[in-house]
């Protein structure tokens, strides 16, 4: 693969990072990073007691200013994916490209956030606890195949936040998807300079609530093949293929 003249910049979803090197070497010879958002990873100290997504949206408009390269290619998974659509609506100043990797765009997309966030973080603790004591059965849940690395992967992905930080990101992405302000947002990227491209996995791409415009507006879609909503951990090479691809179109 040839590299980019801009980062590459992913956001990950609600569980877990996608700065994992087989992920990330995936992109071949790209300029590719995968921050962690707040309460997550290395910034899993923070205070998330009122944590909204326009703070995550800045958290990665401040990653993508400290790179210091001008714009890049945004890509956003699921919640992440929500995250990117404001940082682009908000920062359109750092944005090259916007891809949505099966982002939330209404409450639909959030459906299980939305279960979580009204739950008290001690029963979201059971609940991540009954995860982490089969991680395998967890992550096949989704439909990934079960091997070394993914076994590994699921556990990592579990341990990267705690339970606070999946409940405070759950109510966010509920507060910020459920304002009709939301969509207006999301359609003005869409209208606006900035290419817009649309991924999902083929197996989960009918439960990814897009609205007709989205899928008319964008400068291109692209469902891969024999994957579900977690193709980066089915098929690293195939998410990253088709992120490439998306970043071909002119």
């Amino acid at each position: 693969m040839s590299a980019h003249d801009k980062p590459i910049v992913l956001v990950h979803g609600l569980f877990g990072s996608l700065s994992d090197p087989k992920i990330l070497a995936a992109f071949g010879n790209d300029d590719v990073h995968a921050p962690d958002l707040i309460g997550y990873g290395r910034n899993r100290a923070a205070d998330t007691s009122s944590l909204s997504l326009l703070d995550q949206a800045r958290h990665i408009a401040d990653f993508i200013s400290g790179l210091g390269a001008g714009r890049v290619h945004l890509v956003g998974h699921s919640v992440g994916g929500a995250v990117s659509m404001l940082v682009a609506s908000h920062f359109p100043e750092l944005i090259e490209s916007l891809t949505s990797v099966e982002g939330n765009f209404t409450l639909k997309d959030a459906f299980w956030s939305g279960q979580i966030a009204v739950k008290p973080v001690e029963e979201v603790a059971g609940i991540i606890s009954g995860y982490e004591a089969d991680p395998d059965a967890w992550i096949a849940g989704a439909g990934v195949q079960i091997n070394d690395w993914t076994s590994s992967l699921a556990r990592g992905w579990l341990a990267n936040q705690p339970p606070s930080t999946i409940k405070a990101q759950a109510k966010a992405v509920v507060a910020a998807t459920g304002e009709p302000t939301y969509l207006e947002a999301v359609r003005g990227i869409l209208q606006s300079d900035i290419p817009v491209y649309l991924i999902a996995g083929r197996r989960s791409a009918e439960g990814w609530d897009v609205p007709d415009w989205a899928n008319d507006l964008c400068t291109a879609r692209i469902n891969i093949a024999d994957t579900g909503h977690l193709m980066m951990a089915e098929s690293p090479n195939a998410f990253a293929a088709a992120v490439l691809n998306c970043l071909s179109y002119r």
